[in-house]
């Protein structure tokens, strides 16, 4: 990851990462969700690993900056921005990215299709983290990984409990496959 532009480097030691690749066929066509792209590091690392396959293809979700109530309002610079937009252009696989630079509400509004892969690190309030899962979960295909970050991390209990009431809210519809910092599950 050394072609791109990062202050940050919060994904490079997640357990996505070290992870994703026992869970993805990168050989099969993946289409991916990413909710909360910040600079893009976990954008280029499934555009570079992930879409291989010629109809592969990511959409990604984030206002940045567009919204009041920014949960990482004290961590933006404006700079991230272009940094997202610097690294997706500087990727491979940049013409099977989509990007919205909207909120995830907005995008769910008048999203249609589903997804294999979804990944979960948007606004971190709890109550657009359960928004997130559960309109998330609807576009999920069966047998579709939804993975969520800060399960044990970020603003600790509050997130985890969110996480935890959508568990029990589903239960028997799906099947967990990675819980630790982060949380992942698979749909029946």
């Amino acid at each position: 990851m050394h072609n791109y532009k990062f202050t940050k480097n919060w994904f490079l030691n997640s357990e996505i990462r070290k992870k994703i690749l026992d869970y993805i066929d990168i050989n099969k066509q993946n289409d991916i969700l990413e909710i909360g792209c910040y600079e893009g590091q976990s954008s280029v690392y499934f555009a570079d690993n992930l879409l291989n396959h010629d109809k592969s293809t990511l959409t990604c979700v984030d206002p940045f900056m567009k919204i009041e109530n920014n949960d990482h309002k004290e961590l933006l610079n404006n700079k991230e921005e272009d940094n997202f937009d610097f690294n997706i252009n500087n990727c491979n696989n940049n013409d099977k990215i989509y990007v919205n630079k909207i909120t995830s509400d907005k995008f769910f509004e008048t999203n249609n299709k589903y997804f294999n892969f979804i990944y979960i690190d948007g606004c971190h309030e709890t109550e657009f983290v359960i928004r997130d899962m559960v309109n998330s979960f609807k576009y999920l295909t069966n047998g579709g990984i939804m993975w969520m970050d800060d399960y044990y991390g970020g603003d600790g209990i509050k997130i985890r409990n969110t996480m935890n009431k959508f568990l029990r809210d589903y239960h028997g519809k799906y099947e967990i496959i990675h819980m630790g910092y982060q949380l992942a599950i698979k749909k029946n």
